[in-house]
């Protein structure tokens, strides 16, 4: 796998992050996600494609508390990852157009829905109109894990005399990662990014660091760059292992008919 190359990306960090503990078994799961709470249903539905252009803004939304919900040119890919909370890349049986053809939604309820009562309703009208059909399951994916290599830590730790409430500012570019008071639950999450894989902190250090982390970035250089780079700058070691992870498989979906 080749490393994740990009722009300068400025990374702001209020606090830590918190990853769940690494597991090593697989747990089977197959709910039907499609037939829903009873919730109110949408009265009135427009889906239409959209006249805008693939690079326009798309916005979507629900209107206070009237369960109003607009959408501009939306994939319907977008609409699945709002309705059930998944990332992209945890939608598995996508289609082509899914993510390519794009439509201009409007939908009006009579009643409005409490709580999370609004994702149950755009599940809803993803099945209706959509003719959408999933299940969640939970695959084993590659992952690594962030030790403490043998020789032991290299990192230098943050002056305590600057205000730990303060805004941490990390600087991510090709090659390079640097940043002041780095908490390395954060350390780790940079380089799930970079890696293009998770990154499970399992290190136990508690303080805040500086950290300066550079690795080559020739065409050839490949993942070993990074993984010799953390061990040789910072003395810690990312270990290969296999964690669960949850996706949303599509069984069935439709393009929709305009109304």
């Amino acid at each position: 796998m080749s490393l994740r190359k990009g722009l300068v990306r400025l990374v702001v960090v209020a606090a830590p992050f918190v990853f769940c503990s690494l597991a090593t078994q697989t747990r089977a799961q197959s709910q039907d996600e499609t037939a829903n709470a009873t919730v109110p249903l949408y009265k009135t539905v427009s889906i239409k494609p959209t006249k805008s252009s693939i690079h326009a803004d798309r916005t979507f939304g629900v209107k206070g508390e009237s369960n109003e919900f607009t959408g501009t040119n939306l994939s319907t890919q977008e609409l699945i990852q709002d309705a059930y909370h998944v990332n992209e890349d945890q939608i598995i049986g996508v289609p082509s157009w899914l993510n390519s053809e794009r439509y201009d939604i409007e939908a009006k309820a009579d009643n409005p829905a409490a709580g999370e009562g609004d994702k149950r309703m755009l599940q809803g009208l993803l099945s209706d109109y959509f003719r959408l059909a999933v299940h969640r399951e939970t695959r084993l994916i590659p992952a690594y894990e962030l030790v403490i290599a043998g020789d032991g830590p290299k990192l230098r730790e943050s002056d305590s005399s600057h205000d730990d409430s303060a805004l941490r500012v990390i600087q991510v570019e090709n090659g390079r990662i640097m940043g002041r008071e780095v908490p390395t639950a954060t350390l780790a999450r940079i380089l799930s990014d970079q890696l293009g894989r998770p990154v499970l902190d399992s290190t136990k250090l508690s303080s805040h660091y500086d950290v300066t982390l550079q690795w080559p970035t020739a065409p050839d250089s490949s993942q070993t760059a990074v993984l010799t780079a953390i061990q040789e700058q910072l003395g810690l070691k990312l270990v290969p292992q296999l964690m669960p992870k949850e996706f949303l498989v599509i069984d069935h979906v439709e393009m929709p008919v305009a109304r």
